[in-house]
């Protein structure tokens, strides 16, 4: 009869719910996929920054274009998810 009664409990309990446990989980997993996502971007954001000004430094000038950014950084970012000014140096998340 226990067994019964925690049955039904639990039953009223998730049709009383919009969504699942288990949904509601992999939604916050996400969007804490996403806040450290945009972290790791906009750090890398301000790391690639300052190399433009110690290249403008070095240079006289700022790096013609994003491709030529990219080859004096090496492969250690990922320059897809921002914009590159050649004209100013600046750098922008899209």
């Amino acid at each position: 009869m226990k067994t019964f009664l925690l049955a039904c409990l639990v039953a009223l309990f998730f049709a009383g719910c919009d969504r699942s446990p288990v949904e509601e989980f992999a939604d916050e997993m996400l969007a804490s996929y996403e806040i450290s996502r945009t972290a790791a971007d906009e750090a890398s954001l301000q790391a690639i920054q300052r190399y433009i000004q110690s290249y403008r430094a070095m240079n006289d000038r700022y790096p013609e274009s994003i491709e030529e950014l990219e080859s004096a950084l090496g492969t250690g970012y990922d320059l897809e998810p921002y914009d590159y000014d050649p004209g100013s140096g600046t750098l922008t998340l899209r």
